[in-house]
């Protein structure tokens, strides 16, 4: 039960379609990181060989050429609108067979989702594998089981470069032990950071400047804010009641909009699996969930949630920021660049667009000191290779020039590998309108690293050193826009810069408005890791037999009970009835199947 519905379903229908054609294999074999929830410190599991020592002391070349032309069949979901001749004749495919003697042959491609699921289901029915394939965990699963997956080990440990290993395990290595059986890896993770699920407050600092608010540092800060916000005619139409406080979604744990964060401040952690007094238990049925649903229950009746929310989704919801009816949101760092584009379009719907200011705070707590916000492995997508592969390694030198070409330095080349580098020009183009390609994990942006370097750049001026930015395109890409917005604000648009080629629109300095508040949610998320104060859920991608056959029903009768909740139309107090029905319908069985899952992975 993870934080999107959408994204909830889709895994339960997967992982039915592949059971369905496996009848009798068990899911859920993979190995798992946790939390505790007395350190919060992510468990891992021994494995029979050190994998840092084994990647550090590889002699391996990670961007080694093939001698002759290899050819590989490839499948992986596609939008709607594409084709595989749109993949085969990509930039990225032709780079690939200039650079690395690698020819990729796409067969069966499908729309992401259910159509691929199906193809996915009847392609391992059939025992017929292309020699890589992008699987989720419970296809992975089935498909081991079932004798179809090459051990990519050696292939995986012994190629990759140590960029693409460090920056694929600077959050642990969960992805990894999740696609590990009996010490064997049998598939190459997109990962996806744990810092990057972190959520923030985000806020209209200028409008509490105007009406003369503090930052939200405290609860009581907080709720002064949104209870001045709720009252205050900021959109000016001459009314109020329109106005809001805090957002809300029907989705209730959505990625913007949410509540999820509010529950975080105090204690709560709906909708995720953690660890509590050395066992799992999902959030929403502990008892300081009873709390928060008084809480939000109070604001609901002051008017500081939009009544409509019941029937909003996360778009729609947005529309609310970019009118000016609602100033305060918890969500994701990308949530303002979402939502119907609502934070751009609030900054170019504004009069007096320099005078406008969104800002991040960290959540606040409830009982004083920091909050502990929790964080989600959302890997879910890994690369496998069939037993019928030749060339396994393949992926992984795939890997690797994602990696690279992501995080740098594109300007020099990989280590060793001058031939690689490329001008700015190609690589934009390439990066920006290119996204045809079998591989494209999380982390080969290297968010953190970047915003890390881009905000200390910032900070010194004209005098920082940008050599390290110069070097890497995608840094360097952001780094002279957001310079320029800094300098400029709305004046940036006509300006041409020199070093981009690029002459700036509206949309760009709305973009560099909104972006920079991505920034300071990642600084926020990387602060709380280093103080400690990130839970952390334990189920990543797993998903329990139990969860497959009754967990969207749970799904939906916990977002129905708890909306009544909220709106008054039933009573708090029946709280524990609804834990006890939770559990009769399935809730206790899949808890029972989580603490199995979770316990034989530790190591």
């Amino acid at each position: 039960m993870k934080k999107s519905t959408k994204r909830f379903t889709s895994v339960l229908l997967a992982a039915s379609l592949v059971a369905s054609c496996f009848a009798g294999c068990s899911g859920g074999t993979a190995a798992s990181e946790s939390a505790s929830s007395g350190s919060n410190v992510i468990a891992t599991q021994t494995t029979s060989f050190n994998e840092d020592e084994r990647v550090k002391n590889s002699k391996k070349d990670h961007f080694a050429k093939f001698k002759e032309p290899v050819t590989l069949t490839a499948m992986t979901g596609i939008a709607p609108n594409q084709t595989s001749t749109n993949y085969e004749n990509s930039k990225w495919s032709k780079l690939l067979k200039e650079k690395f003697n690698i020819n990729i042959k796409y067969v069966n491609l499908a729309v992401s989702g259910d159509e691929y699921d199906q193809k996915v289901a009847l392609m391992m029915s059939s025992g017929e594998m292309p020699d890589l394939v992008n699987l989720n965990l419970s296809q992975l699963t089935q498909a081991q089981q079932a004798g179809l997956l090459a051990d990519m080990t050696a292939p995986y440990y012994d190629y990759v470069s140590q960029q693409a290993y460090s920056a694929m395990t600077a959050d642990g290595k969960n992805p990894f032990k999740a696609a590990t059986f009996e010490g064997k890896l049998y598939g190459i993770p997109w990962v996806n950071p744990y810092l990057e699920t972190c959520h923030a407050l985000f806020y209209n600092a200028a409008l509490c400047k105007k009406l003369g608010l503090k930052a939200p540092t405290s609860w009581a800060d907080f709720e002064k804010m949104i209870y001045t916000f709720a009252k205050t005619d900021v959109d000016g139409d001459g009314k109020t009641s329109n106005n809001y406080g805090i957002g809300l979604t029907k989705y209730l744990w959505d990625t913007g909009f949410e509540a999820t964060s509010l529950a975080n401040a105090m204690g709560a952690y709906p909708n995720a699996w953690i660890v509590k007094n050395g066992s799992v238990v999902y959030g929403s049925v502990q008892p300081e969930m009873k709390q928060v649903l008084t809480k939000l229950h109070q604001y609901y009746k002051d008017g500081l949630i939009d009544p409509e929310f019941v029937n909003k989704t996360f778009d729609q919801e947005g529309k609310l920021v970019a009118t000016k009816q609602l100033s305060a949101m918890f969500g994701a760092q990308w949530a303002g660049l979402m939502a119907d584009n609502c934070m751009e379009s609030f900054y170019e719907n504004s009069k007096n667009k320099d005078s406008e200011d969104w800002e991040v705070a960290a959540i606040p707590s409830y009982k004083g000191g920091s909050s502990k916000p929790i964080v989600y492995d959302e890997s879910n997508t890994w690369i496998c290779a069939s037993t019928n592969c030749k060339h396994p390694e393949a992926a992984t030198i795939i890997c690797n020039y994602m990696h690279y070409m992501g995080q740098g330095p594109q300007a020099q080349g990989p280590d060793g590998h001058p031939e690689l580098k490329i001008d700015y020009a190609t690589w934009s183009d390439l990066w920006n309108n290119d996204t045809y390609r079998i591989y494209s994990p999380e982390t080969e942006h290297a968010n953190i690293s970047r915003w890390d370097h881009w905000t200390e750049a910032l900070k010194q001026g004209d005098q920082a050193d940008t050599t390290w930015i110069d070097n890497n395109y995608l840094a360097m890409d952001q780094y002279y826009q957001m310079k320029d917005f800094q300098k400029y604000g709305s004046q940036m648009v006509g300006k041409h810069n020199d070093k981009l080629n690029k002459t700036y629109t509206l949309t760009d300095a709305a973009w560099q408005f909104t972006y920079r508040l991505c920034g300071q949610t990642f600084m926020y998320a990387e602060q709380s890791k280093k103080d400690n104060d990130l839970v952390y859920d334990v189920q990543g991608s797993f998903v329990s037999d139990t969860q497959v056959e009754k967990g969207a029903a749970l799904h939906d009768y916990e977002l129905q009970t708890f909306t009544k909740m909220i709106t008054g139309q039933a009573d708090i107090n029946g709280f524990d009835s609804f834990v006890k029905q939770w559990n009769s319908m399935g809730g206790e069985q899949i808890t029972k199947e989580m603490n199995t899952y979770y316990k034989s992975k530790q190591g």
